[in-house]
């Protein structure tokens, strides 16, 4: 049978309209860094023993980091490195947490487009113990995660540390990279304030509701959330966001957590002039103001906790004991908060209420 001319036209161009036009350039891109939650296996090459040898000073080193994506090519770019913090750095580790700057021209099409530097918390000792109290540190910041939107990001890294000036000699520990506050801001339309502090009544009711819920859940004591020890910058171990930096209410982010009862650091030990016995005894530093929203947030907790024990119970890097030690620690906070006469004791009666 012949077919007409015409209608072997309009077939040919009913054909092409069913395929999916891909232009050029237009390939589907990876999630980004922190829209990921899966393990990354990375290699990050770097001068390591000079940069121990030198930990004092603050300049940036060339080093490169390699990765095999999820379909399995390998990605290779430059970034430089450089030493960072205070006590991890200068006081307790052997390897020191690492700032990493990115070439945006490099990361171009990469599941680290978009970001200029990263915080880097590294392995700091080859003793296996510290991996523990790392890898507890970044399911805290997957707790807080579950909690709120107004939270860092952290990304799970299984770095193999070579030093290119020691015929690549290297290790292979845990790490995890913190999202950029730029980039918590944003995407929860909001800006990075810029203050050096702050009333604590201009803090939202409701989130520093959740703040001060979770830093007693996880035994943390070592923050403040409307001034900080540096006098031009607030706050400590909080960074602060908002619509402007003249406008109300405005959003404290936590972050730093390797000081708490739930990492359990044998290094950490709480303030003196709070007067505790140890790092994990806890102690409610959450603000009176927000009381009322107390019961929502108890609510939360008691909703996400499924989740939160899961974090622990699914993380294949911890160990049995500091498995259970976490779990423990954290069903302890679960029979506070749903225990009345506990909770007015513990929660309610050590709200702090002090004006600026």
């Amino acid at each position: 049978m012949r077919i007409h001319p015409r209608l072997t036209l309009l077939i040919f161009i009913s054909v092409l309209l069913a395929i999916p036009v891909v232009a050029l350039g237009d390939e589907p891109k990876p999630l980004k860094l922190f829209e990921g939650s899966g393990e990354m296996q990375v290699t990050l090459s770097g001068p390591w023993r000079r940069i121990r040898k030198n930990i004092e000073d603050d300049t940036l080193y060339p080093a490169s980091l390699a990765y095999r994506t999820a379909d399995g090519e390998q990605k290779t770019f430059d970034v430089e490195v450089a030493p960072r913090g205070i006590s991890r750095r200068h006081l307790v580790c052997d390897f020191p947490p690492l700032k990493v700057h990115f070439d945006k021209q490099q990361t171009r099409g990469t599941e680290f487009r978009g970001n200029g530097s990263l915080k880097l918390v590294t392995y700091c000792d080859s003793n296996s113990k510290y991996e523990q109290y790392y890898v507890k540190e970044f399911l805290t910041y997957r707790i807080y995660n579950l909690i709120t939107d107004l939270s860092f990001r952290v990304r799970p890294l299984m770095i193999e540390y070579r030093d290119n000036e020691r015929d690549n000699e290297s290790i292979r520990r845990f790490s995890f990279m913190i999202e950029d506050l730029d980039d918590v801001a944003e995407r929860n339309d909001l800006k990075k304030l810029d203050l050096p502090q702050v009333k604590y009544k201009t803090l939202d009711p409701a989130e520093i509701s959740k703040l001060g819920l979770f830093q007693f859940m996880i035994g943390n004591v070592d923050y403040a959330t409307y001034d900080g020890p540096e006098p031009l910058e607030c706050c400590h171990n909080t960074k602060l966001i908002g619509t402007a930096d003249d406008e109300v209410p405005r959003y404290s982010i936590p972050y730093d957590f390797d000081s708490t009862g739930l990492v359990d650091a044998h290094y950490a030990a709480p303030p003196l002039v709070l007067k505790l016995r140890n790092i994990r005894q806890r102690l409610y530093r959450g603000f009176c103001f927000a009381n009322d929203q107390l019961p929502q947030t108890v609510a939360l907790f008691n909703e996400k906790k499924p989740e939160i024990l899961g974090l622990f119970n699914n993380d294949p890097h911890l160990n049995d004991r500091s498995r259970k030690k976490a779990i423990k620690y954290i069903d302890d906070f679960y029979e506070i908060i749903n225990d009345p006469k506990q909770f007015e004791k513990q929660i309610i009666d050590k709200c702090r209420g002090s004006a600026l």
